[in-house]
């Protein structure tokens, strides 16, 4: 679409600077709009790392829902598992070094000081048109919790079996993971 300005031009030159006034309000609330859409993509950014956070979890849990089925005596089960955090990226750094050496020399003595600086930087990379930085590697989520229920476990022996292969698993202390016996 193109947008020929010189007809805006035409019309207050013949109606006058009353109408200016009128023409600079509707070129401000289109600004609003298209300010408006850039916001847009970073809501739809921040729904989209929530929305992958949650099926990272529901996928863990079905399949520890499946692997605990499978141990003799626990019946069927529901878990549900409590992350600490989200996802986390670390990003790739390029260290910079300066060297800086003064000599002072004084009636007998010489003197060389050698003042040496570092600076870390994150390496940016061009994606078609898009810079972004470049990620050395993703930590997932941390889990904070693990509640199972099933109906088993009224047998000691089946919550033991439940709550060691649920800590090997997701590599959560004990402490942390709950077997109730399903109703």
């Amino acid at each position: 679409m193109k947008f020929d300005f010189t007809k805006i031009i035409e019309y207050i030159s013949h109606k006058g600077k009353s109408n200016l006034f009128v023409v600079i309000g509707i070129a401000g609330i289109m600004l609003i709009f298209i300010s408006d859409l850039d916001f847009a993509g970073n809501d739809d950014k921040k729904y989209s790392d929530e929305r992958s956070l949650y099926q990272y979890k529901s996928e863990m849990e079905k399949e520890i829902t499946s692997l605990l089925e499978e141990i003799e005596g626990v019946g069927e089960a529901k878990v549900m598992i409590t992350l600490e955090s989200g996802e986390e990226n670390i990003y790739v750094q390029q260290q910079k070094t300066a060297n800086d050496t003064r000599k002072q020399q004084n009636d007998n003595n010489s003197q060389e000081d050698i003042k040496t600086t570092f600076e870390n930087e994150i390496v940016i990379v061009e994606e078609s048109g898009n810079n972004s930085a470049l990620i050395e590697k993703t930590i997932q989520p941390v889990v904070q919790g693990v509640a199972v229920v099933c109906s088993g476990a009224d047998d000691i022996k089946v919550v033991s079996a439940v709550t060691n292969s649920v800590s090997v698993v997701l590599n959560v202390p004990t402490n942390r993971i709950c077997v109730t016996k399903m109703r």
